[in-house]
């Protein structure tokens, strides 16, 4: 919300002959012209700026860590995070995780781009991509409703559907799953990236 602007600076008249103009003191230049910088300074801070940056649709990034945990309970199906990344173990046939995102309030979700790499034993034996999927639900939970779907790493993906980020209603998640993964191979997520104007 911008505050109404009320101007903390008032002019007090000089009165000639009576007044002498000097550079400092109570009445002096310096420190009226200083009162006027500080007040330029506030109505540009809280009220021009968040007016010009909510018309020109200021983009907000978020780059995150993909801490994924585990949903399911087939066993061994649980991503493995490494410093800064998740990994699908070599070995495993299936992994599922989810990841809760704070998105800002009031904002258009506009792309998201995951950043990582499959990474086959053998070339000729394919590893498929995982499966990211940016969703919402109600607080009651009564559905997640799909937002934007992963279809390449390194490559934005946009929403199905204009979304606006209501918090006060929804709450805001990343789910990432690899499936049938029957060739061992790795798959890596090293970051999940949501734009938001």
């Amino acid at each position: 919300m911008i505050n109404e602007y009320h101007p903390a600076f008032t002019h007090q008249d000089w009165i000639d002959n009576e007044d002498r103009v000097q550079a400092g003191g109570e009445k002096g230049l310096n420190i009226r012209f200083h009162n006027l910088e500080a007040e330029f300074r506030t109505i540009a801070d809280d009220h021009l700026n968040p007016v010009i940056d909510k018309i020109a649709g200021k983009q907000t990034v978020l780059s995150l860590v993909p801490v994924l945990a585990s949903n399911s309970t087939a066993p061994n199906s649980a991503w493995v995070l490494s410093n800064d990344f998740a990994q699908k173990p070599d070995t495993a046939v299936e992994v599922h995780g989810i990841m809760s995102v704070v998105l800002p309030d009031g904002a258009t979700i506009v792309s998201m781009t995951v950043y990582g790499s499959v990474r086959p034993d053998d070339a000729a034996k394919p590893v498929p991509l995982p499966g990211v999927h940016l969703r919402s639900n109600d607080m009651a939970s009564t559905g997640a409703v799909p937002i934007i779907d992963f279809k390449a790493f390194g490559e934005p993906a946009e929403p199905t559907a204009e979304t606006t980020v209501k918090n006060t209603v929804n709450k805001y998640f990343v789910e990432a799953d690899v499936t049938d993964a029957t060739n061992p191979g790795t798959v890596t997520l090293n970051c999940i990236q949501i734009v938001c104007q």
